[in-house]
């Protein structure tokens, strides 16, 4: 996490939305069992608070922040040490999704994470883009093939058998809880009729995780995605999460008008296999 600088901070009103959208996903996390949260006080209060949050064998750190008066005095290592108490050579695989400085990212570096990939949030207004997806298809004579809605139970099966491709590993956990509050959109393969890709899409238009056999073939279902969130009363603004390595992803996305809005990096105790074809949760507290 990082601090936002000066005439970037959100409104009362905007926080309001914000913790009614993402408040049944912290929920979850904070519902795991392993989980552990740290909190640091003063005599005046809290100054600093970490969180790490474990999906089977996965173990990640979602928030680590120190107020910017107390930064510098160690308080975010004495909160790592806490929170990461032991080496990362055990079973469990340890991830962060990590903003902030160079000092900050290599204070993970000592807790047994590298950086895997990079972690790109993207924006593009949600008229811009149904223009030139429109254009597209006229120029085309056809779009991308539309998504299709998978049920919950086919859709934590799929997830159960794509997802270890891109990570290495299963999170039935997570996906058992994004089935009960979003659905799932598919692009099947055309001979066998399987899922070659999968994207949730929340009904407050958050777009995210998503995965796909093939780097090239993540492109179709985000697209699918963004069309539905596009058309809906919350798709004023897009906005995903995608990783630096999804290239087939981020040139398309690049055609369609999205800018980077805000970098971060995935980092990890161990190589994560795929992440050309892993599209980031959202909100961006889980990969």
């Amino acid at each position: 996490m990082s601090v936002l600088p000066p005439g970037r901070e959100p409104s009362q009103a905007d926080i309001r939305s914000r913790w009614r959208a993402q408040r049944s996903f912290v929920e979850f996390m904070a519902a795991q069992p392993g989980g552990r949260y740290w909190i640091c006080e003063s005599d005046a209060g809290p100054v600093a608070f970490a969180r790490v949050v474990r999906l089977g064998d996965i173990e990640e750190l979602t928030e680590l922040m120190v107020e910017p008066g107390h930064q510098g005095r160690g308080i975010g290592a004495a909160l790592l040490r806490r929170c990461w108490p032991d080496d990362s050579e055990g079973s469990l695989v340890r991830v962060v999704v990590a903003a902030g400085a160079p000092r900050d990212l290599s204070l993970y570096l000592s807790f047994g994470v590298m950086p895997a990939t990079g972690h790109w949030h993207l924006r593009q207004q949600g008229r811009e883009y149904l223009d030139r997806r429109g254009r597209e298809a006229a120029a085309a004579g056809a779009g991308d093939h539309a998504g299709l809605v998978l049920s919950g139970e086919r859709a934590l099966d799929e997830w159960t058998r794509i997802e270890p491709l891109a990570l290495g590993r299963a999170r039935r956990p997570l996906h058992e809880f994004m089935a009960r509050e979003r659905f799932c959109v598919a692009r099947l393969d055309p001979v066998s009729e399987r899922p070659r890709a999968l994207c949730w899409v929340g009904g407050d238009g958050q777009i995210g995780p998503g995965v796909a056999e093939r780097a090239e073939d993540l492109v179709a279902v985000v697209l699918a995605a963004l069309d539905r969130v596009a058309r809906s009363p919350e798709g004023e603004q897009l906005s995903l999460f995608a990783t630096s390595s999804s290239w087939p992803l981020l040139r398309r996305l690049r055609g369609l008008g999205f800018r980077l809005y805000w970098p971060s990096w995935v980092m990890a105790s161990v190589p994560l296999p795929g992440l050309d074809r892993y599209l980031p949760t959202r909100p961006p507290n889980l990969l």
